[in-house]
């Protein structure tokens, strides 16, 4: 799936979905009405659920934003706190529930109890005055006469733009991170929106409620790629491989890949580059033809299974990414560079480097006649033949 694509559908699709939540809730409003006494209870259970698992899993951004909506719900359904009390109005507390939320947007998950924790109480507060003194400028563009200022200023210095920055700035994030906590903070700032500006379509309760369940969901998506996701490729672990290997019927193919003297490679060029190669080499795995499905088995060891395929239709696409990923060039990032200023890196520019790295495969195919483990096995010796052979090989 292209880059693009994916990241859209990080933003699109959760919001769709929380839009189409919201709809269905709304024509089964004959069913909820009378359970909404119970209803009212289950934000104080969901969001403290999903505070609690969120530090579980370093969601501390999902945490946070639900212990503050957490108090924001119970100062809205509190009978003891008069809106007097209130240290915002309507219109400012939607401008800094925006900015907050787009706060915690831009920035990644941090540890919980560490200095971010203190950042993150100084930019809460720092949301809150900005939202005072944009209100205060509000205000006194009001007070002056309108003839002596144009539409045009007042429009730009009401409360619509700083909410439609933070859409933008939001969006954004959403789209170059395309991750499942990220999707959740853009459906928060929605399910607020949606809260203020059509406040008789659904109880805050019924919404926040959903909220608090697409938090769940994203620390559920969360914890399933910390189990079965590999973190520098993005390819199945081996735990996902052997969940796979269960469900496999008795034909199939099974390729194991390795990167050719991946060590010394790495020994040359440092960690950081083998990371790059590493990276590479699994986006380009992944690319395969014919359904097979990429793992990565372990260090520069990556595993490809081929569901009903036999031997004969897997090897021409097997060689044909051996050939591929032979014939590109990765281009080396200089990595001096970031200690250097910006005025010497125009100055004293040098070309990157480039280099080619090399994949020996071995496959194996599977009838029947014996287990998964002995498949592989078969798949590694293949490999072997390959690397004992010269390398850049595949060999069945």
């Amino acid at each position: 799936m292209p880059v693009l694509e994916r990241s859209l559908r990080y933003l699109f699709v959760p919001v769709v979905i929380t839009f189409l939540y919201i709809v269905v809730t709304q024509h089964l409003s004959t069913i909820w009405q009378g359970w909404l006494p119970k209803i009212n209870e289950l934000p104080y259970y969901l969001l403290g659920i999903s505070a609690v698992l969120a530090l579980q899993f370093n969601c501390w951004r999902i945490s946070y934003l639900s212990l503050l909506l957490l108090g924001y719900y119970y100062f809205e359904s509190s009978p003891v706190l008069l809106p007097e009390m209130a240290l915002l109005n309507q219109e400012q507390v939607i401008l800094a529930g925006s900015l907050i939320i787009t706060f915690f947007a831009a920035f990644k998950d941090r540890g919980l109890f560490s200095v971010y924790f203190f950042k993150s109480i100084l930019a809460v507060g720092l949301c809150v005055i900005l939202t005072l003194g944009w209100s205060a400028a509000i205000t006194y563009l009001n007070s002056v006469d309108a003839g002596l200022l144009p539409n045009t200023l007042k429009l730009l210095t009401s409360s619509y733009v700083p909410i439609g920055i933070s859409c933008i700035v939001l969006c954004t994030f959403t789209i170059c991170r395309a991750t499942g906590v990220d999707s959740a903070i853009m459906v928060t700032l929605f399910i607020w929106l949606f809260h203020f500006y059509l406040p008789n379509e659904l109880p805050l309760s019924l919404l926040l409620t959903i909220l608090a369940i697409a938090y769940l969901i994203s620390i559920l998506v969360r914890s399933h790629n910390l189990a079965y996701r590999d973190e520098l490729t993005g390819l199945g672990s081996r735990r996902s491989l052997n969940t796979l290997a269960q469900s496999l019927n008795k034909h199939y193919c099974l390729a194991m890949v390795d990167i050719d003297h991946f060590k010394t490679f790495n020994d040359t060029y440092g960690h950081d580059v083998g990371d790059q190669v590493l990276h590479l080499v699994a986006k380009k795995l992944s690319k395969i033809q014919g359904g097979g499905k990429v793992f990565r088995y372990g260090g520069e060891e990556f595993t490809i299974v081929f569901a009903n395929k036999n031997i004969e239709a897997v090897l021409p696409l097997l060689e044909e990414i051996r050939r591929k990923i032979s014939q590109y060039n990765i281009v080396l990032r200089n990595q001096s560079r970031k200690n250097k200023s910006r005025l010497d890196r125009n100055t004293k520019h040098k070309p990157n480097q480039t280099v080619n790295i090399t994949i020996s495969i071995g496959v194996a195919e599977q009838h029947g006649e014996g287990t998964f483990e002995n498949t592989l096995k078969r798949a590694d010796k293949a490999l072997y033949k390959a690397k004992n052979n010269g390398r850049n090989l595949v060999f069945a």
